[in-house]
């Protein structure tokens, strides 16, 4: 197996990905530019998965009964949204990888619940917010977070820029060879992520395959009620917000979907829910670190004096109060999560401010749409 792609003179420098092209030309571009570190990458989370289903089942899932669940789930995504999985057959073919071993790799949080679900996959984090104009600077909605996980993850973080044939243009930040994460599209609509842990699962699609859909929609409301409908596989946390200003949050189980409106200017979330009916299917008790985010992050914007702008989040999400459960986060033993990247977008200028790695540390990119 090949070793990582190239990514220049710091791990922290954020390498920026142009695709132009039918969804099946960008996939096999963004395949074959990458191709070693997407060939690494699912090696890595093919062994994480079969690992996580021992320690958190008992249950041995060899190499190829991994890979052959993985065949029985592509049609579901197939029949779902044919444009996204033209798109990831593409970064199959130009990687030279099997697309049962790019669904894993892409997957792997989803996946890993469906097949192994354990409460404790909390602590790997995320802080989320939307900004409503009233509180934000210039009168822009903002919208964005930190993206946390296994620190090892951070090195194959990029931005990739989308240019289809037909459809909105997109930025996104993601992982090599995966599809979008969280991003923002030339009509105005960011959408973003955070994980969240509950037991409903079923055979679906995962977070990423839904995000990249979600990427074609025009406004936040026609987002979310795609995001409702659409077979998913597992729980999580999404985010729209548009260029009418316009923010929502999607609490979701695999079978639940409950929206919320920003609220005293400001929707913060974190990596546990706030729906009476999912919360009651919530394990117990809470990781701190959700706890002590949510409420961290909360007042940071609630006791800001005036509007808040990109700089002031930058200052946010690089906030170290309360160490390992902060909002920064830097590979606090014995989890090895880190902020692995962080986002902040604005939807009414059609920009996307991403960096890889923790906010003060690394390298901030930042791409105009349109």
């Amino acid at each position: 197996m090949g070793a990582p792609m190239s990514i220049g003179p710091t791990l922290l420098q954020l390498p920026v990905i142009s695709l132009q092209g039918s969804p099946r030309q960008m996939g096999e571009a963004f395949g074959e530019q990458c191709r070693e570190s997407i060939q690494h990458l699912a090696a890595i989370r093919l062994e994480a998965a079969q690992r996580f289903s021992m320690e958190r089942s008992g249950r041995q899932w060899s190499e190829e009964a991994v890979l052959e669940w993985a065949a029985a789930s592509l049609p579901i995504a197939e029949a779902w949204d044919r444009e996204t999985h033209d798109e990831f057959l593409g970064i199959a073919h130009g990687a030279n990888l099997s697309p049962e071993a790019l669904f894993i790799m892409q997957g792997l949080t989803d996946i890993r619940d469906h097949l192994a679900f354990h409460p404790k996959a909390e602590a790997e984090g995320c802080s989320s917010f939307i900004l409503r104009r009233e509180r934000a600077e210039g009168g822009r909605i903002l919208a964005g977070q930190n993206w946390d996980l296994q620190t090892s993850n951070m090195e194959y973080v990029v931005l990739v820029r989308r240019r289809p044939d037909n459809g909105p243009e997109t930025a996104s930040l993601t992982l090599a060879g995966c599809l979008s994460l969280i991003g923002i599209n030339s009509e105005g609509l960011a959408v973003g992520t955070t994980n969240f842990v509950l037991p409903d699962t079923k055979a679906g699609i995962h977070y990423l395959q839904l995000i990249h859909r979600l990427l074609r929609c025009r406004s936040a409301e026609e987002a979310a009620t795609v995001a409702e409908r659409a077979p998913r596989m597992a729980a999580h946390y999404y985010y729209f917000a548009d260029a009418s200003g316009e923010g929502i949050g999607l609490e979701c189980s695999a079978r639940v979907a409950r929206r919320f409106i920003p609220e005293q200017g400001r929707l913060v979330r974190c990596n546990h829910p706030f729906d009476p009916d999912l919360q009651k299917s919530e394990p117990l008790p809470r990781g701190d670190s959700t706890c002590f985010r949510q409420q961290r992050l909360t007042a940071l914007i609630d006791e800001y004096p005036g509007r808040i702008g990109v700089g002031d989040l930058k200052r946010f999400l690089s906030d170290h109060e309360g160490g390992e459960l902060g909002i920064c986060r830097h590979r606090f033993p014995p989890t090895d999560i880190s902020t692995n990247a962080c986002v902040i977008m604005s939807p009414e200028a059609g920009e996307i401010h991403a960096c890889r790695g923790q906010a003060h540390a690394g390298a901030w990119e930042r791409l105009a749409l349109g």
